[in-house]
């Protein structure tokens, strides 16, 4: 699965609460595991919408656990609830007709004994749903949970209206991150010698791809391809696909039974030879399975690989000017290449030191969720084999936990980098993205434009652009120490180390 775009799925939740439940065990709040980054997602209430205001404010005892969690005492003095009953009673009256009484004359006496226990009810969730929106406002938090109040309509029937409506409410916040200190972070970048044997063999494997098939007079041997005619028969009979004229085998390959192979071992061409051949018991053609078939084979034209020697004819025919000239070419990507594997690694393991040495607080009901979201992925991966064992399974779900919290401990990272040093993708970005796409891609720059208008692709660019200027960043200030790591090993150890910056 792709995968720069999980947490912030997560983090979409509404942050007014006014559909959701508040008994204990219930809670509307979304993790999807949507892959999807809102760059630009602030939390925040329509400005558009009348703001509500407390008459008195709500006293809130908040504690935080270490898992994002808010245990908040909330206390709303009564006159809140007392104002907000008279507003809706004043509204009733207006609006409301009842038997005997023309609109808008009803007493409002009658109103209270009819409609009194829903009118409370409303008041005091209302008191609920602007607390919470107080406290997210006045405090700055991103809930990703809707608020939990254990109980409430005992509350709210409990209430009277010369106290306070008292409720501990409880919610989850975004995930959040104490960086280390990653100005000068020191980062091991690996890196590998290149030597004339690994230009040679390099040239050497280019060289390969010109080699061709030439006619030779000599004796059929391995890896020579042979053009042959073939007639088979069990017990003077011809089957199925017995015969053919002028087909291709090629020495070794395996596509017949070895006695047939065997047979053409060492011959010319124009000879012909006899080769008796047992089927095995599960041959495709069940008619001749564990049969034994007498072919008769002509050898009608043997080709031998030829290479062609390593010389400036190759080179020009390579499309260099001489071999020194391909020579120097291979060397320069090759060192390209493993330059720009080093810093790939470098940057992961520079990202892969920053979370080691961060401190993350992380809401369990979003490691759930991306858990249950990846161990889906990963069953479907591994079912391929049959069902999970219980024991399978567990380690499943581990492995899922697992990169669950590295994936949010990494996005986390790479969000709160971008906030602290004012990293931004730009329309600017996303212009040289198009442009770059376009020509990689060979299409039109309009047709990639279009392309990156898309939301979902348009949101997984910004984040890989994102995460490539943070780590930019980060690199610009690192303390990079060179490993020489041994030439039988490439610079892949740090490989695994991140999923994070494809940068």
């Amino acid at each position: 699965m792709s995968d720069q775009e999980t947490v912030k799925g997560a983090e979409q939740q509404a942050e007014t609460p006014e559909n959701a439940p508040h008994e204990g065990g219930h809670d509307h709040a979304h993790h999807g595991h949507d892959h999807h980054h809102d760059h630009d997602h602030h939390h925040h209430h329509d400005h558009d919408e009348e703001q509500f205001e407390f008459v008195e404010a709500p006293v809130f005892e908040v504690s935080v656990g270490e898992a994002c969690d808010y245990t908040v005492k909330t206390s709303v003095p009564a006159a809140n609830i007392l104002k907000e009953i008279d507003s809706q009673l004043e509204e009733m009256r207006r609006t409301v007709e009842l038997p005997g009484f023309r609109r808008g004359k009803a007493p409002v006496k009658l109103l209270q004994n009819k409609f009194g226990r829903v009118l409370r009810e409303d008041a005091c969730r209302k008191m609920l749903d602007e607390s919470f929106k107080k406290l997210v406002k006045d405090r700055d938090l991103r809930p990703v949970t809707s608020p939990k109040v254990p109980d409430f309509d005992a509350l709210v029937e409990a209430w009277t209206s010369n106290s306070p409506l008292e409720f501990t409410m409880t919610f989850e916040t975004a995930p959040e991150v104490e960086l280390c200190s990653y100005r000068g972070i020191e980062v091991e970048r690996p890196t590998v010698t290149i030597e004339d044997k690994d230009i040679d063999e390099m040239l050497e494997n280019q060289r390969q791809r010109f080699a061709s098939y030439q006619v030779v007079e000599d004796a059929a041997a391995m890896d020579d391809q042979v053009m042959i005619d073939f007639e088979g028969t069990i017990g003077g009979e011809p089957f199925e696909g017995n015969r053919a004229e002028n087909y291709p085998y090629l020495m070794g390959a395996s596509r017949l039974l070895k006695p047939f192979e065997e047979a053409l071992l060492g011959r010319k061409t124009g000879e012909t030879v006899e080769a008796d051949v047992t089927f095995p018991e599960d041959w495709r053609n069940k008619d001749v399975a564990g049969k034994t078939a007498r072919f008769k084979i002509t050898i009608k034209e043997i080709k031998r690989r030829v290479v062609p020697e390593l010389n400036d004819d190759l080179a020009k025919q390579a499309g260099f000017e001489s071999l020194e000239a391909w020579r120097n070419t291979v060397e320069t990507t090759m060192r390209e290449r493993l330059n720009e594997q080093s810093n790939t690694f470098a940057r992961a393991n520079a990202l892969q030191k920053i979370i080691s040495e961060s401190a993350f607080r992380i809401p369990q009901s979003m490691i759930d969720s991306i858990s249950r979201s990846t161990f889906e992925e990963l069953v479907q991966e591994r079912k391929r084999g049959g069902e999970l064992s219980e024991e399978e399974e567990q380690a499943l779900r581990a492995e899922a936990r697992e990169r669950a919290i590295d994936e949010i401990k990494r996005i986390t990272a790479i969000q709160e980098i971008a906030e602290v040093e004012g990293v931004e993708v730009t329309d600017e970005d996303l212009e040289s993205e198009a442009h770059s796409l376009a020509d990689n891609a060979g299409v039109d720059y309009e047709m990639a434009r279009a392309w990156l208008g898309q939301r979902e692709n348009r949101s997984r660019t910004e984040w890989d652009i994102l995460v490539k200027k943070v780590m930019d960043t980060v690199m610009a200030h690192a303390k990079i120490v060179d490993k020489e790591l041994p030439h039988e090993e490439p610079a892949g150890e740090a490989e695994g180390k991140e999923n994070a910056p494809s940068a």
